[in-house]
């Protein structure tokens, strides 16, 4: 299997991803559809570009099947990580139900401000807080999963425990706020009071 041989730098690489994308970016795209949605399809065709981008040296001059199959991958990681935090999602609030549970919800909130809470971080520090505080790993190891060294996973996880609160905050802080008419409310609350 031949390799091409262009860098990721300089004009040279610009020309040969271009040519690369214009050549393959509809099928990546169409084979990505027939698997997820619109939104998610585009952003792993993107996600799928930028690797073959950084991998250039890796990709063989018949470029689709190495796309196609990057893709997959980049698809099933996404896939796995969202049923990962859905499962996470549905444990906080099993175990916000359980007996004991207005002790939790005095001191965290309820399930839903913490799935709201959780909703709003960024992947990262979603991540950050489930493998410390959900899966009990330790700084070391959850720094191995990240792809970190144990420091930088523990300023991750502090600044995502204060981004956490935060977020918290400003939710049950909403929920209790007199709503002011003519005002829009978040659509988590509006549900709520509908509900």
């Amino acid at each position: 299997m031949k390799r091409r041989r262009t860098t990721s730098g300089g004009p040279a690489g610009h020309e040969a991803l271009e040519a690369l994308y214009t050549a393959h970016a509809d099928r990546v795209l169409g084979y990505l559809r027939h698997r997820t949605d619109q939104e998610t399809a585009q952003e792993i065709l993107s996600e799928t570009f930028v690797l073959a981008w950084h991998k250039s040296g890796a990709v063989p001059d018949d470029a689709l099947p190495w796309l196609l199959a990057s893709a997959r991958r980049l698809l099933a990681n996404r896939v796995r990580s969202d049923q990962r935090y859905r499962a996470a999602t549905e444990r906080l609030a099993t175990l916000a139900s359980r007996p004991g549970s207005v002790e939790i919800a005095d001191a965290i909130g309820t399930r839903s401000e913490v799935a709201a809470a959780l909703l709003a971080l960024s992947e990262q520090d979603r991540e950050a807080l489930l493998l410390s505080a959900w899966y009990d790993l330790t700084a070391r190891q959850a720094a191995v999963v990240m792809g970190c060294t144990a420091t930088a996973f523990a300023v991750r996880l502090h600044r995502a425990r204060k981004r956490f609160r935060a977020a918290l905050t400003a939710l049950t802080e909403a929920d209790h706020a007199p709503h002011v008419p003519g005002t829009r409310r978040h659509p988590h609350f509006a549900q709520r009071e509908s509900a």
